[in-house]
């Protein structure tokens, strides 16, 4: 603008403008040539001008003012007052009630307004001693309302992130690679291997490195608990304490409707009367899953799956049959004559499966995903049993070397002075039957009732059997085999046992079989073919050692000659008979011989032969001729007449 505009809209003389211009307190720029005065004009830029003339100078000219720039919005603030703390929203609340009080408070009153904002900050004052108050702040927090909403009312003091950290990101970053393994390195060696790679890439200006606290701190800071887990303890740590579960209903289940099976370990030492040091014992148990009540168990100084089936036994006696049992993936339960082979399954898969125990006894059979201890509640359980029975024994011996008792150093590895096993065993009946049974179920609805009473509460139906079928269907199975001239055979361990029986050799001989014995009682099995049919018994047979005496190898012979015996009386019993098999052949012969041959050949070919001395060829004389028979003349009469007759063919 010249000095004649910027009078006009400041409404002053020119000369006040060229005496403010010449002072300073005008920004202008001077332009030597025509114009002005002796010369000289002055141009006054309009950015440097009062808001007041930019107005005016807008409004002749019809120009129209920039809309004005938002402010950007402050880092780290949060998008609403959910994400604040209970002690940052009551600083929001506050502040809010503070600013509509003062303005309220200007308003309701007389005087000006620096008087009444004097009058309120003193009020302000008296009202909270504890805290400061200016009029610059209630401007400020006014302001941070107006552009940025509640949010900004928040003490936002120290919340930045542009502090310098004491370990850098790229850093940590690497620190990272090398903390986050499962070999779980310590602090202090991944710290010297993050130094040896910042200098091993030439990043010299990030040396040196923090102190091994402040790492610590920063992972504490940074590094979230499940990524911590799977990383430096691996899967199962991090699905057992960090990845959210399956959450159970359990007010649709009865009791009966689900039994789950697992072997546990006692960690006490006994004394099994047999060995000079002390042993380790197992249990194998059922539980109903709706009441958590111990069903049936079974005490054994090695898992396998006779324990599995005298507990199941147990429990069937009692409370009759489940209608599902759940297990993990041991080899005690995944046995092909109890519940299957599951995922064990091997080359036999072509060849004929019998049906299992569980088949048998109507029982659905269901495994756990491996290494999925949480599907079983049966663990806590046995947990339960740790805590509140194990450690009551002084042959304690800790689940862990850490929770080892210092006695056991004092009481040595003698088993004398430990429990003995028969007695241990009742106390395991004892506690299970007595104690563990008549404690709090723990479930969510169950009105804190036993075990028992949750059991009998929820009992609505029991599948029984009678006991001579319930031995039945629990025989256990062999596999398919060939049956043999010493008929089937069992191998038990390193002992091989043979059933046989006369029915079983004759009528099955070399054909495949299974057999279903009870473990408790071996002196005979039952025989099955492919197709699930019974077939016979079988009983065990006895080897017989060189020094037997003669009475048990006379018997042995006896048996043979009574098995021969009865093989060769074989047709006789059958009723087989018939005429002499030579008097029959000759007989046939004779009837041939009557009969005679008749030849009567197609074509009849001479076979000549050359004379040696005159090289020409030999020729026979008929009967009762005087001349050699012309065979050529003979053979064209033969053709001729065939022609004639219309039989003759060309070759």
């Amino acid at each position: 603008m010249t000095v004649s505009e910027y009078a006009d809209l400041k409404g002053c003389t020119e000369r006040w403008v060229r005496m403010q211009i010449s002072s300073g307190k005008i920004q202008a720029v001077e332009t030597h040539g025509a114009g002005g005065v002796k010369g000289l004009r002055y141009e006054i830029p309009l950015t440097g001008c009062d808001p007041a003339i930019i107005k005016k100078y807008n409004r002749m000219h019809g120009i129209k003012p920039p809309a004005p720039e938002t402010p950007p919005k402050p880092k780290n603030l949060p998008e609403n007052t959910e994400e604040l703390t209970d002690a940052e929203r009551q600083e929001v609340a506050f502040w809010k009630r503070t600013l509509e009080e003062w303005q309220e408070y200007r308003n309701c009153r007389e005087g000006t307004k620096d008087e009444l904002d004097e009058q309120f900050i003193g009020h302000l004052k008296e009202l909270y001693p504890d805290r400061q108050f200016s009029m610059r702040m209630l401007y400020r927090k006014q302001k941070a309302l107006r552009d940025y909403g509640d949010c900004a009312l928040a003490d936002g003091r120290g919340k930045h992130k542009n502090h310098k950290k004491a370990v850098p990101d790229k850093v940590f970053d690497i620190f990272k690679y090398y903390y986050l393994d499962e070999s779980q390195p310590s602090v202090r060696e991944c710290v010297r291997l993050t130094e040896l790679q910042l200098k091993h890439s030439g990043e010299l200006e990030l040396l040196p490195l923090a102190s091994e606290n402040s790492f610590v701190r920063e992972i504490g800071r940074s590094i979230p608990v499940p990524m911590l887990k799977y990383f430096r303890y691996g899967d199962k740590a991090f699905k057992d304490e960090c990845a959210p579960y399956i959450h159970r209903i359990y007010g649709d289940l009865d009791s009966n409707d689900i039994w789950v099976c697992d072997n546990h370990t006692f960690d006490i030492f006994v004394n099994d009367g047999e060995h000079k040091k002390p042993v380790r014992v197992y249990l194998t148990a059922f539980m109903d899953v709706c009441s958590r009540k111990m069903m049936g168990w079974y005490v054994t100084d090695a898992p396998c799956s006779d324990a599995t089936l005298y507990a199941l036994r147990r429990g069937i006696e009692r409370y009759g049959i489940p209608k599902r049992i759940l297990a993990d993936n041991g080899r005690e339960f995944l046995t092909h004559d109890i519940g299957g082979r599951g995922f064990r399954k091997n080359g036999r898969q072509n060849e004929h499966q019998p049906p299992t125990i569980l088949d048998n006894l109507g029982i659905e059979f269901r495994t756990a995903l491996v290494r999925n201890a949480r599907a079983k509640i049966i663990e806590r359980a046995f947990r339960e049993v740790k805590e509140c029975f194990s450690r009551l024994f002084e042959g304690y011996t800790g689940g862990t070397i850490a929770e080892r008792p210092e006695r056991l150093k004092t009481l040595g590895k003698k088993a004398s002075n430990f429990t003995p096993y028969a007695d241990f065993v009742d106390y395991v009946d004892t506690y299970l039957e007595g104690w563990f049974n008549y404690q709090e179920h723990g479930g969510v609805g169950m009105g804190h009732k036993t075990r028992n009473e949750v059991y009998a509460a929820k009992l609505v139906e029991v599948r029984t059997a009678k006991e001579d079928e319930l031995n039945l269907m629990m025989l256990r199975n062999s596999r398919m085999q060939m049956v043999q001239r010493d008929g089937v055979r069992l191998k038990i361990y390193d002992t091989e046992i043979y059933f046989w029986s006369k029915e079983l050799t004759i009528n099955h001989l070399k054909e495949k079989v299974y057999y279903r014995y009870d473990p408790a009682d071996l002196s005979e099995v039952r025989v099955y073919d492919e197709n699930d049919r019974f077939i016979c018994t079988a009983q065990q047979q006895t080897s017989l050692s060189y020094f037997t005496d003669k009475q048990e190898v006379a018997e042995k012979m006896r048996q043979q000659r009574e098995f021969t015996k009865f093989v060769a009386s074989y047709k006789k019993k059958m009723g087989i008979e018939a005429e002499d098999a030579l008097a029959l052949m000759l007989e046939e012969a004779e009837r041939n011989l009557v009969k005679g041959e008749k030849l009567d050949p197609k074509v009849i070919i001479p076979i000549r032969k050359l004379d040696d001395e005159a090289g020409e060829h030999k020729l026979d004389k008929a009967v009762g001729a005087d001349e050699p028979l012309d065979w050529t003349a003979a053979l064209k009469r033969i053709e001729n007449a065939k022609r004639a007759e219309g039989t003759w063919k060309e070759n």
